[in-house]
């Protein structure tokens, strides 16, 4: 490299720094060369905020949903004692059948069983859904149901899902 494009190179940066630091003087209105803090201005105005669903504050619990399946599943409790925990109740013909079931079940050794409950989501304004890994000793593997769950008065299970459980822990 020859002294004249050293030169040359030497020039060319202390003008594009002169006019860096000119640029930011007129920025700041001030013809001092020390920085002056601008007022921050958004450069997107009325941009809509993203839009969340509310919190759902009234889900049941893991907990509670497990402890009415746990109920609700007992078999040596009759269906008359459970029909409140089924939305709209247990008709006599499906409470002696549900009954036999869980009585042979029991007989067969698949009791005792725990329900862990995951996933537990709004369904409308009085409803909840839930996964439900059914385990007990004769399953080989939790067997996973989506099931349906109401809100009156307290959480119960609403009736086609009462028969898909009934179903797992008995079948």
């Amino acid at each position: 490299m020859t002294v004249k494009s050293l030169a040359t190179g030497v020039a060319a940066v202390a003008t594009i720094g002169a006019a860096a630091a000119g640029v930011t003087s007129i920025a700041a209105g001030s013809t001092s060369i020390h920085p002056v803090a601008l007022p921050v201005q958004p450069v997107v105005l009325g941009a809509p905020l993203p839009i969340f669903p509310p919190p759902a504050a009234d889900l049941p619990t893991a907990g509670d949903l497990s402890s009415l399946l746990t109920n609700l599943t007992n078999p040596g409790v009759s269906y008359h004692s459970k029909t409140g925990l089924v939305a709209g109740g247990i008709s006599d013909d499906e409470g002696r059948d549900a009954d036999h079931k869980l009585r042979q079940a029991d007989h067969d050794g698949k009791f005792p069983q725990s329900y862990d409950v995951t996933n537990i989501q709004p369904a409308g304004p009085n409803g909840a859904t839930a996964d439900v890994a059914i385990s007990g000793p004769k399953f080989p593997a939790p067997i996973t149901q989506h099931l349906a769950f109401v809100q009156q008065g307290g959480w119960v299970l609403q009736h086609d899902s009462a028969l898909a459980l009934l179903q797992a822990a008995t079948g």
